[in-house]
């Protein structure tokens, strides 16, 4: 027996074979063909209810995907944060590169007794 897709025309005539009053039995073909029409429906239908329990799971926890903008934006507040909780930035600022103290970490120019 060979494996065919389900078409339009085939469930159709399998509807109609169905309905017909004066048919009372089926060839081997027709019943396999009706149980993977049955299967494949049963299949199609759990799935969508798996994307529409996954989709609604997605929505009432409040998760929304980020783009690449918002990503970027947090990220360097989070750089910024960690770079301003750094000792060696007390002075206020970002460093600005030169020389710097080994002791202390802090640039040359802001000491005020020259080593």
């Amino acid at each position: 027996m060979t494996r065919t897709t389900p078409t339009a025309g085939g469930v159709l005539a399998a509807a109609a074979a169905l309905q017909d009053p004066t048919r009372e039995t089926y060839t081997r073909e027709q019943v396999a063909y009706l149980m993977r029409l049955a299967y494949d429906s049963g299949r199609t239908a759990t799935h969508l209810a798996d994307v529409a329990r996954i989709h609604c799971a997605s929505v009432d926890s409040g998760w929304t995907r980020k783009t690449y903008e918002q990503r970027v934006a947090e990220e360097t507040a989070e750089m910024a944060a960690h770079a301003a909780s750094q000792p060696w930035n007390t002075w206020g600022g970002s460093y600005p590169g030169g020389p710097v103290d080994w002791e202390t970490g802090r640039p040359a120019r802001h000491l005020e007794v020259a080593a």
